[in-house]
């Protein structure tokens, strides 16, 4: 027997139907309307599920697909929706034209696109690192950053005229932007014609230090300061130029409320000059001494190692903390045979690299004590990668100490110790930012210049400590047997140089 539906019952599918069918012919403008809204009103999620919604029904809509991928950005999902403004452009290209006309969704497919390409870069992921960061330099054609991600990574994969095409672009856009220099300079060096890199570099470090001078002179002006005063007061304002700890400064110390915008404008102007002329002065020291390293010529060699050590001054006069300038400059010394430099060099960088742990709290050193063991005793280095880092970053910020983002407790001094270190020795027991192989160079420098000073003993020490570190590395050894020889110890000398043959046949 059929069961008759009841009134009720066929009301509520009656219902249903009506809700179905109006929502299937919803019009895509409604379904935008309303994902707008939410958009415009901060609600992001909701404005992603309209478009969401919209896209099921109209998949070729490139409107939804664009407006999907600005609600991804807003959310923080850069790849999602770098992958999206792709989509919506490859399919429509007149929402380039839409994107470059409205700031909004200039900086978000900007942003999403830039971001993405960082992100992927760092993965190893470069085909869509590269598409993502071309579609930046098409939406924001004058911000020179995606231009540099994309030079970075055609860099790191040899397509060296990639990054010369990227320059020429930049110029046609803007023939004035120091990022042309800069792209070229790198060009030129990864060529390896060192006097085209130092032109290029030249002309850069020339324009930011006139806008380094001119924003200096003003914040003299509108603080009212002498001109001896000004390199202090710009000092500080870099020195405090998180938002609040400016604000405070410059409204209470300084009793220039009135003048905060003004003051940090120039202030962020300061700091890009300063991160600029940094790494500018740098890379074309190193130009410079690859020149120098071309010459025979002892004058020659002597001029462009006089140039490199002036760009290493001025890269540190903007960094002090600058650790690859100081090496360079290191090295710089030792090849122009100012062996006092460089043996205060190196043995400033050895102090800037290894950090005892006595000079960190007592519940921070026992915590890396605990990490020696009767296992790892005979090692002189291990890589810290337990829960501890957390209190290292917290306790070493602000020290003057080079630091990498990874961290190595030293403790070679206790190589052949048969006992565990004692808390007296927490002084001997180091944390570094380097690498052994970094560590070991740094003492290698060390030892050689010691040994030109004729610091035998001081060198002797110098190349033990490569040895406590790596007991195979040849060089120590060889360098050794000439310490002892000028000391006229021939006997250790031989016996050192044995010891190295012995240790090079082990596996």
């Amino acid at each position: 027997m059929t069961k008759k539906l009841s009134i009720g019952s066929l009301f509520f599918l009656l219902t249903v139907f009506i809700v179905l069918l109006f929502a299937q012919t919803l019009p895509l403008d409604a379904r935008l309307r309303g994902g707008r809204i939410h958009f415009q009103g901060g609600r992001y999620e909701k404005a992603l599920e309209q478009f969401e919604s919209a896209l099921a029904d109209f998949p070729a809509s490139t409107e939804a697909r664009f407006w999907k991928a600005m609600s991804l950005e807003k959310m923080g999902k850069y790849i999602e929706a770098a992958a999206h403004f792709d989509t919506a452009y490859t399919e429509d290209a007149e929402w380039i034209e839409k994107t470059q006309k409205d700031r909004m969704y200039q900086y978000s497919a900007w942003n999403a696109m830039v971001r993405a390409g960082q992100t992927l870069d760092q993965d190893g992921n470069y085909a869509d690192a590269i598409t993502y960061l071309k579609w930046s330099t098409q939406v924001f054609p004058t911000s020179p950053q995606g231009y540099l991600l994309l030079s970075q990574i055609y860099s790191s994969l040899d397509s060296l005229e990639k990054i010369r095409e990227i320059a020429m672009s930049l110029y046609e856009i803007d023939s004035t932007n120091q990022q042309v220099n800069i792209l070229l300079g790198m060009f030129f060096f990864r060529k390896e014609d060192w006097d085209s890199s130092l032109m290029y570099y030249d002309k850069s470090i020339a324009a930011f230090a006139e806008d380094w001078e001119l924003a200096s002179a003003t914040v003299g002006n509108e603080l009212k300061l002498t001109a001896e005063q000004v390199p202090s007061a710009v000092h500080k304002l870099l020195e405090k130029r998180e938002a609040k700890q400016l604000e405070s400064y410059v409204s209470d110390s300084l009793k220039a409320k009135g003048k905060l915008t003004t003051i940090t404008r120039l202030t962020d102007q300061l700091y890009t000059d300063k991160v600029e002329l940094n790494i500018l002065n740098f890379r074309a020291g190193v130009s410079a001494l690859q020149k120098a390293n071309s010459f025979k010529a002892e004058s020659l060699q002597q001029k462009y190692l006089k140039s490199a050590s002036d760009y290493f001054y001025e890269a540190l006069r903007f960094n002090e903390r600058d650790f690859d300038s100081k090496y360079n400059l290191g090295l710089v010394y030792y090849r122009s045979g100012a062996d006092l430099k460089a043996e205060s060099t190196f043995t400033a960088l050895i102090d800037m690299s290894l950090l005892p742990i006595a000079v960190l709290s007592e519940a921070l050193s026992d915590e890396l004590m605990s990490l020696i063991t009767v296992d790892n005793l005979n090692g002189s280095y291990f890589e810290i990668i337990t829960p501890v880092i957390v209190m290292i970053e917290q306790e070493t910020a602000g020290k003057d100490m080079f630091t990498t983002g990874y961290w190595y407790l030293y403790y070679h001094n206790f190589r052949k110790s048969k006992t565990l270190p004692s808390p007296e020795d927490k002084v001997k027991i180091y944390l570094s930012g380097l690498g052994i192989e970094s560590i070991e160079n740094l003492y290698l420098l060390l030892g050689a210049t010691q040994t030109n000073l004729k610091k035998y003993d001081d060198a002797i020490a110098s190349f033990n400590n490569v040895l406590l570190l790596n007991p195979k590395n040849q060089d120590a050894y060889r360098n050794l047997a000439v310490c002892y020889r000028e000391k006229g110890d021939q006997k250790k000398a031989y016996e050192v140089l044995q010891e190295g043959e012995k240790m090079k046949k082990q596996p």
